[in-house]
């Protein structure tokens, strides 16, 4: 580290000598390029200068350039312009180099050198946005549509320049700011003869206006847009009023160019009327301003002239004065080439020892680094499990906390709609389950979506009749077919073997869906299932599945949305607008893939949609049995002797009420450990077991009744998805599970399996 030092020292030296030498020399002595009076203007600089003092002088050169361009004097702005960009951009303060480009540019528009100032205007909208400065964004933009209003081939480019710096101002808040652009569009459209998009315009203008407190000069200038507007709808009285009131804030101030617009407003307001006395009052007045105002053009001409002259001649001196400085730069160069030598070689063995040591550095921390980052890293993996955790844990609770309330409503609306006393109400028993199902299928449909993202959905292979299969999924949409007025086909290409065994109800559901859609979407039409063989071997099938309707059709540009999550694309061609949850069709294509498919869609507006998806599946032996349910009688039920363990009392009442109007007798445990008890003292032909309770869960409670009684079938009644708990209850020895709220049917089909047929053992594998 001693050597290090002593070659740092040296090279400090050797660096100040060089610098001492050449510092006079080399760098631009910015006071030599000005001339005495803008000199006295501004505070003193010099090579030895800080950079407080620097930002000083900058400061006060923008208030000057700012009074000057004011004052109409162009000539000492532009003479200093090319210095005074030079300084504010070495001050590094980004609002300096912006404001001075600002006014710089500003006056470059007053002597018509629009091409340099669009110059300025565009490289500090380019820095504005590369550093996310809203308020620099939004003052370049408004520059830029500045110079494209005085360009009459360019009217439309301005309006949506302005147009697109709306939203920022709005983000902003910035009153001034928002007063000007739609004061701006609006004058802007008059030019253009659009009254239709003006009103807007002037509405914003005349709110902005207000909270800035109506300044005279702003006042005016809204009046006047208004009354063009007025005089665009041919409505010459209601613009007379806003002239007039135009030129009474206008009258006896600076405001020269508001006031003429006021009276060349006025006077074709009155040639519309015809009023030709009106017209030469006004006319005559209107002379007299105009007469002024071109004097002060012709001077400011004059004096953009000389601006002009003055700037090249400037710049002729400024040019003169670096080739002198070039050639003495020149001279001192050659000089010390000997000295520049021997600085190199020194430079270099400080650059050799510099870069060891700050790769030592460098590496120790890097090392110290990655352990941090180490350790962020297991925080942030142990905070991932917690929430992946407790998302599962909210995702249970919301199944259970919403199918428990739900059995009840759709329980008891299913019985009701059964009581023929209730007749007068079964339309609205039909629209109150119909609700519920709804709700019912959302909860289906977000535990779905979370097993898939969670890859928890279960690829269980069974076998299957693929025609029995489409058959059951078809007939389930009976009520809304007649409803729709609908047909529903199925054609299975004959070369389609007739058992398959893979996961039926990922199909299922597949199908389940995109039929379902069709369904919803489709009037007095067809909707068609079609299934036939892409390819196919001695074990395996590569089947192609087509969901087809006659429905209205989904517009091209909206096809890649319908896939999305909670996307609801409208069909609105019909008399009906239909909305959903916009799960089921990104669940068929999670499905699809997670099958190793693919799914397409093509529509046509006004002739229908069609679904295709490819699916492999294996192909069962001819001598595999399937896994089917007896002929199911429901009589079977009739004198039947079941116990209901249920904790819940309106699920209790609805279970029972379903129970007896198949003629079973029927039992209550409030909790599973009552349930061990009437099962040990009563005979009972079936239980059905609830899975939470207090005191003794259902698991629980079967895990008791096993020990003494193995015969009687216990079937889990659960708001849980199946999928969190089938191992558990299949492994304590209950024979089946139903899924609350559950379909009446189904719900006595499954009694009476469970009654002829023990599964435990085929069930048992599956879980």
């Amino acid at each position: 580290m001693k050597h290090l030092n002593k070659a740092i020292l040296i090279f400090i030296c050797f660096a100040s000598i060089s610098v001492h030498s050449q510092r006079t020399k080399t760098d631009l002595d910015l006071d030599d390029s000005l001339n005495d009076t803008i000199k006295e203007l501004l505070p003193k600089i010099s090579q030895d200068s800080t950079n407080a003092e620097v930002n000083a002088h900058v400061k006060a050169m923008i208030e000057w350039m700012t009074s000057e361009h004011y004052k109409s004097s162009y000539v000492a702005t532009l003479i200093y312009a090319e210095t005074g960009l030079k300084l504010a951009e070495k001050t590094g303060n980004p609002d300096f180099v912006y404001e001075t480009r600002t006014i710089v540019g500003n006056t470059m528009l007053r002597v018509n050198d629009t091409v340099g100032a669009k110059h300025l205007f565009l490289k500090s909208l380019a820095e504005a946005k590369a550093s996310k400065d809203s308020s620099a964004i939004l003052n370049s933009t408004g520059n830029l549509a500045h110079i494209y209003y005085y360009n009459s081939e360019y009217k439309y480019k301005t309006a949506e320049t302005y147009l697109e710096s709306i939203e920022i101002a709005e983000l902003l808040k910035d009153t001034l700011r928002l007063f000007k652009i739609h004061h701006n569009l609006a004058r802007i459209y008059n030019e253009l003869d659009q009254p239709e998009n003006t009103p807007y315009h002037l509405e914003k203008s005349e709110t902005y206006v207000t909270q800035l407190g109506n300044p005279p000069h702003y006042l005016a200038s809204h009046l006047h847009n208004q009354g063009r507007h007025y005089l665009l709808l041919n409505q010459p009285d209601k613009a007379i009023g806003k002239f007039e009131q135009t030129i009474a804030l206008c009258e006896n101030t600076d405001f020269v160019d508001a006031l003429i617009e006021g009276y060349q407003g006025y006077k074709e307001a009155l040639e519309l009327k015809k009023d030709y006395k009106g017209i030469y009052e006004v006319n005559q007045k209107l002379e007299v301003y105009e007469a002024n105002k071109h004097k002060d053009e012709a001077k400011n001409i004059t004096d953009a002239v000389s601006a002009k002259l003055n700037v090249e001649r400037y710049k002729d001196q400024i040019k003169s004065k670096e080739l002198e400085k070039q050639i003495f730069k020149h001279n001192a160069e050659s000089k010390n080439n000997q000295f520049l030598l021997v600085l190199g070689l020194v430079v270099f063995l400080v650059i050799i020892l510099l870069v060891i040591y700050i790769a030592y550095k460098k590496r120790k921390g890097l090392v110290k680094d990655l352990r941090a980052k180490n350790k962020q890293y297991l925080i942030a993996k142990e905070n991932s499990e917690q929430l992946t955790r407790a998302k599962a844990k909210f995702f249970a609770t919301v199944s259970h906390e919403l199918r428990t309330p739900l059995y009840g409503v759709i329980g008891l609306s299913s019985i009701l709609l059964e009581n023929n006393d209730l007749k007068k109400h079964e339309n609205d028993l039909k629209s109150l389950k119909f609700s519920a199902n709804y709700l019912l299928a959302l909860i289906n449909d977000l535990l779905h979506i979370n097993k898939i993202e969670n890859n928890s959905f279960t690829d269980e292979a069974i076998t299957f009749n693929l025609r029995d299969l489409s058959s059951t999924i078809i007939s389930s949409f009976e009520y809304i077919r007649l409803q729709h007025e609908n047909t529903i086909e199925i054609n299975i290409d004959p070369n389609v073997p007739v058992l398959l065994k893979g996961n039926s109800v990922r199909l299922s559901q597949i199908l389940m869906n995109l039929v379902g859609n069709a369904c919803k979407f489709t009037e007095k039409g067809t909707i068609s299932l079609d299934v036939k063989t892409l390819d196919q071997s001695d074990e395996k099938v590569k089947l192609q599945f087509m969901v087809s309707d006659t429905g209205p059709g989904i517009e091209h540009n909206k096809l890649s949305e319908i896939f999305t999550e909670f996307s609801q694309i409208d069909s609105n061609l019909g008399s009906k607008m239909y909305q959903g949850t916009g799960l089921g069709l990104p669940i068929v294509k999670k499905l699809v893939e997670q099958g190793n498919g693919s799914i397409t869609v093509a529509s046509d507006i006004g002739k229908g949609t069609a679904f295709k998806f490819d699916l492999e599946i294996s192909i069962a032996p001819a001598s595999e049995e399937q896994l089917s349910a007896p002929i199911v009688d429901f009589k079977q039920l009739d004198k039947k002797c079941i116990l209901i363990v249920e904790d819940n009392r309106i699920n209790q009442t609805v279970t029972k009420k379903i129970l007896e109007r198949a003629n079973v007798n029927c039992d209550i445990a409030q909790n599973g450990e009552e349930a061990v008890h009437m099962v040990r003292k009563n005979h009972y032909d079936l239980v059905l077991m609830d899975i939470n309770m207090p005191l003794k869960n259902g698991i629980e409670a079967t895990h008791e009744i096993r020990t003494f009684n193995d015969m009687v079938p216990i079937i889990a009644l659960t708001a849980v998805e199946i999928e969190e708990q089938k191992h558990r209850i299949f492994e304590c020895g209950m024979n089946d599970i139903i899924l609350k709220p559950y379909d009446i049917d189904l719900f006595r089909q499954t009694l009476v399996e469970n009654l002829v047929t023990d599964k435990r053992e085929v069930l048992k594998k599956l879980g």
